[in-house]
């Protein structure tokens, strides 16, 4: 239910008593506003003394609850005053004015004449905006019924508006125009702001309540959208996608968005907007999705998010500030956060996550290839999806993830509880350690290289790189199916030490040995000599090992010899 005639400030009044009295005080409570809403709507000239009715009943509802908290009261500050308050002048302004209400649409030249005429405050029906001559008649409106719908105007400012009981809608406004409804607070449907040649800014900085989406697309010239007290939205909506642009990333001219850390019911879904220092936002029920941008930071202050957590194509972007966050529901995809034409842009260090315990869908930690550190998720205990992989992630210094990971089971894929995620790590780093709870991986990649020389553009030198490549983790690590290890560079080796089990029936081991002779496995013994003993052979030899130095294939009992010689064993 939509309330249309009462502001923000007295809805947010009703939603602070709900949690200090019963549901059926509440319920019988919205039954009156419904009340209002339906005479207010339907009512004619010769009906005021109903509407005056409908306003005394609600005060005469809000006292007897005032009675029955008694001390709590006190809990609802300022709010639940100005409830009254606001219904006092509503009746005032109805009471002492016959003709403060204006029944019916405001659309034609002839609608505005007589709404001039009257010198109406509210207006029960629909307001369509098209030039501004129609601002100015409308300088004095505190409630529209229905929609509005801006078309039109330079400067649009309407100081006395507060409350709009269905959508708000600016569209195909050209010119240099500007909105600015500065006491507006509650829209009962949507706000949209669609295909504007000329709107430069959209501001409402104490519009608290929107009831449906926010949404903005295709506004080749907006520079601002500015909701500085914006505590509820259903779901947000903005792709500013340019088709025209010189540099061919079809970023468009937003870089001024300001949702005020609102609480949004399903998803938020940025795209193709420009250099936002920061988007805040409270909690999120469904996806958030942030792409093709060049916002710089992103704060999420809830405590779960309700579906999908996309992080991709984002040149600019330098942190990602999750301090509460412990669970997401679906996937987690951060994906080539860089600009590759700026050296050190976008992500440079991985932010840790350091309160998600939960992932519900798969992770993809690629191609951010500025990234220089990542010491990340080492408190998430359970990943639901089937794909865990961290790749090409720049040249790194060091790397530890997952190292509380103990459960992957999958029970929606088609194996049940025998389905385990497989895990793909390639890193360019002089340390890797990550994976050292977790037991059983159904397939598991790993390559682990030295960091690679770069060309240093402000020295005009190339930069060598790295000369160590050390692989740790995978400790508690038992049953795999199977498992590809690349550790050519490689100059130390601490892993796999508990590996027991392949469960595989063709190839389930594959090594690409270290170059220098003089790097062993020692770590893995155990499940070599498991393996040159023939434990996992079959009666058709289907089942393998394959192991290369320097690319070309080895006999898999003198690969083991070599690898094992430096351990003395």
């Amino acid at each position: 239910m939509k309330i249309r005639t009462i502001t923000a400030l007295m809805l947010a009044g009703m939603l602070s008593l709900s949690s200090c009295v019963n549901n059926g005080d509440i319920d019988e409570l919205q039954d009156q506003i419904n009340d209002l809403n339906s005479t207010v709507e339907n009512i004619q000239k010769t009906q005021q003394e109903a509407l005056l009715a409908a306003i005394a009943s609600l005060e005469a509802d809000l006292v007897t609850l005032e009675n029955e908290l008694g001390s709590d009261i006190n809990e609802l500050g300022t709010d639940y005053h100005a409830l009254l308050a606001d219904l006092g002048v509503l009746e005032e302004e109805v009471e002492g004015n016959a003709n403060a209400v204006f029944y019916g649409n405001v659309i034609t030249e002839a609608d505005y004449t007589a709404l001039t005429t009257q010198g109406a405050t509210i207006i029960t029906g629909k307001v369509v905006i098209t030039g501004d001559a129609h601002v100015l008649a409308l300088a004095n409106i505190k409630l529209i019924g229905k929609s509005l719908e801006v078309k039109g105007g330079s400067t649009i400012t309407m100081d006395a508006l507060q409350s709009i009981g269905e959508d708000l809608m600016v569209m195909s406004v050209g010119a240099n125009a500007s909105i600015n409804l500065a006491k507006l607070s509650s829209v009962g449907g949507d706000v949209e702001i669609m295909n504007n040649t000329g709107l430069t800014s959209f501001m409402a900085n104490e519009l608290a309540l929107i009831s449906g989406g926010l949404s903005s697309e295709k506004n080749v010239a907006l520079t601002t959208i500015s909701l500085a007290k914006l505590d509820q939205v259903y779901e947000v909506n903005i792709n500013e996608y340019l088709v025209d642009d010189p540099e061919y990333l079809n970023i468009g001219a937003l870089a001024m968005l300001d949702l005020s850390s609102a609480n949004v019911t399903k998803s938020v879904e940025i795209s193709y907007v420009g250099a936002v220092e920061n988007l805040a936002l409270g909690s999120v029920g469904g996806n958030l999705i942030c792409e093709y941008s060049k916002v710089k930071k992103i704060t999420l202050d809830g405590t779960s998010l309700g579906g999908d957590f996309v992080i991709e194509n984002n040149l600019s972007i330098s942190n990602i500030d999750v301090p509460n966050l412990s669970r997401i529901e679906g996937k987690l995809r951060i994906y080539y956060n860089y600009d590759w034409n700026t050296a050190g842009s976008g992500l440079v260090t991985m932010p840790s996550f350091a309160a998600l315990t939960y992932i519900g869908g798969d992770v993809y930690i690629s191609n951010n290839s500025n990234l220089i550190t990542a010491e990340a998720f080492n408190n998430v205990t359970e990943v639901r999806g089937e794909n865990i992989e961290f790749s090409y992630n720049g040249n790194l210094e060091n790397v530890s993830i997952f190292n509380a990971l103990v459960d992957t089971n999958n029970p929606a894929s088609q194996w049940g509880d025998n389905s385990h995620a497989d895990i793909t790590v390639q890193a360019n780093t002089f340390w890797f350690d990550g994976f050292n709870s977790l037991v059983e991986i159904t397939n598991l990649n790993v390559s682990v290289s030295k960091t690679s020389g770069v060309f240093d553009e402000t020295t005009g030198m190339f930069e060598p790189g790295g000369d160590t490549a050390k692989l740790e983790g995978f400790d508690a690590l038992t049953d795999v199916s199977s498992l590809n290890l690349t550790v050519t560079e490689a100059t130390d080796f601490n892993a796999f030490a508990s590996l027991n089990n392949f469960k595989n029936y063709q190839t389930y081991l594959t090594v690409a040995m270290p170059s220098d002779t003089n790097v062993g496995l020692c770590t893995m013994e155990p499940i070599f000599t498991r393996i040159k003993n023939g434990d996992f052979e079959n009666w058709n030899n289907t089942r393998i090992p394959v192991f290369k130095y320097n690319w070309s294939e080895m006999d898999r009992d003198t690969a083991i010899d070599q690898l094992l010689a430096p351990c003395g064993v």
